[in-house]
């Protein structure tokens, strides 16, 4: 996909947050520029489609509407979303709570209910947003939280309602929705714009609260402010949106560069769930829409590895960004010996996805699994284990604050202990690679 150079593209200063500010920036800048593209109406099928801009914040407006009618009741009240709808719809959920003045809490529809259950009580959450296929999940949530915990469940709309234009019938109503009423005051650095919850990986699940000076700061890190010099065309489909990697690179790297990124079709038009993300159905549909850098999770990388003509088509990409789990270093080095540019990228939900992706001075491509933080917006600090090991610490800055603060130094220094363990380069300082976790923790290929 090619698409013209973006013109004018929202600032990074704080003088509007990302959500909802990014999307109105977008619609009224660059209203029919694509955010999303997929193949239409389905996989089969060799037509493109896409979701403007402008189409994306009348879909943010419609959602606002639905959910907090004449932005009556509170600002800031928590709003989960335990549902498996199609990306699209699931984003604009997102965005348009965030309009709403609600606090969005995206939840993997996979957690138990206790760990829901928990989640909601961190964070004060007295709504949900699911669908009757979760029925028992919310049936068994309610009976983890106290008998007077008030919880709402509210469905999701129908796709064909928040995107008309893109529903079957000629007869599907493309009427401009109302204007959402703004908020009485444009909400603080250190208001809450949403919650994601950290992988499980230790235990339950716990709400992360992310401020709008974190989403931010985030959005000025390498891996997301570089789409906009690289011009990328995202293919990050396979990803579940409710995840941290989803929501940076479906979201937020498109509303910063202006650039797209691909979805699978949504298959909410037919009244049928989202397609089930495979290595084939993944690649199929980056052939047909077209991406020039994608991020998956290793177990698909796996199986690519093994099959020459997907080789073939992964070394058209500028770069293949494999993050959420270990790749076996057997098959990253077979695909970079046969010329794909494939490069390990790091990031928690605490801290967001903080190492860089570019080309680096005398990184070669076998040292795809070396990574690079940026030490002029991150501050890193690292922790010899007495093994060879070192333990990365973010560190508060100017620059870059974690979500999380969950260590303080003897000078009274904060900042955020990943529990992550890490060997440097033996040559080339600034190089580091990721070994495992102080904890003994097992990540899984598929990145849950």
């Amino acid at each position: 996909m090619t698409l013209p150079v973006i013109d004018e593209v929202p600032p990074l200063d704080g003088s509007i947050n990302v959500l909802p500010g990014f999307v109105d920036f977008h619609a009224n800048h660059n209203p029919d520029r694509p955010l999303f593209v997929f193949p239409y109406p389905n996989l089969s099928s060799d037509e493109v489609r896409s979701v403007s801009f402008l189409e994306f914040a009348q879909a943010t407006h419609r959602i606002a509407h639905a959910f907090r009618p004449k932005r009556e009741g509170p600002e800031g009240a928590v709003v989960a979303i335990v549902a498996n709808v199609d990306t699209i719809l699931y984003h604009a959920i997102l965005a348009g709570l965030a309009r709403a003045g609600c606090v969005p809490f995206p939840m993997s529809p996979r957690n138990p209910a206790i760990a829901i259950a928990s989640m909601m009580k961190h964070a004060q959450c007295h709504r949900i947003i699911s669908q009757p296929a979760f029925a028992e999940l919310m049936a068994g949530v309610r009976g983890e939280l106290p008998p007077d915990y008030a919880v709402q469940v509210d469905e999701p709309p129908a796709l064909a309602s928040i995107f008309p234009a893109l529903a079957l019938s000629s007869n599907a109503s493309l009427r401009v929705p109302e204007r959402y009423p703004p908020p009485p005051h444009e909400p603080e650095p250190t208001s809450l714009a949403l919650y994601l919850h950290s992988s499980g990986s230790t235990g339950h699940p716990k709400p992360v609260p992310l401020t709008h000076g974190f989403v931010r700061q985030w959005c000025t890190l390498p891996s997301i402010v570089g789409g906009r010099l690289r011009r990328h065309c995202y293919g990050s489909h396979p990803l579940p949106s409710f995840h941290t990697m989803a929501v940076a690179v479906q979201l937020f790297g498109p509303l910063v560069s202006g650039y797209p990124t691909i979805t699978f079709p949504p298959n909410g038009l037919q009244g049928a769930p989202p397609v089930v993300p495979t290595p084939q159905n993944t690649l199929e549909t980056a052939r047909k829409v077209g991406c020039n850098i994608m991020l998956c999770v290793p177990a698909f990388l796996e199986a690519w590895a093994n099959s020459d003509d997907d080789i073939e088509y992964l070394k058209t990409m500028q770069t293949i960004i494999v993050a959420g789990g270990p790749l076996s270093k057997v098959n990253g080095d077979k695909l970079v010996a046969r010329g794909v540019r494939l490069t390990a990228g790091y990031g928690t939900t605490e801290i967001g996805t903080v190492s860089a992706s570019d080309p680096l001075i005398g990184k070669t491509a076998e040292e795809w699994d070396w990574m690079f933080f940026p030490e002029d917006i991150v501050k890193t600090r690292w922790v010899d284990q007495g093994d060879g090991t070192y333990e990365l610490q973010l560190l508060n800055c100017p620059t870059h604050r974690p979500a999380v603060q969950n260590l303080q130094l003897p000078n009274g220094e904060r900042g955020y202990s990943t529990s992550d363990l890490w060997i440097p380069h033996p040559t080339k300082p600034g190089l580091w690679k990721i070994v495992g976790r102080n904890d003994d923790v097992i990540v899984l290929g598929s990145g849950m």
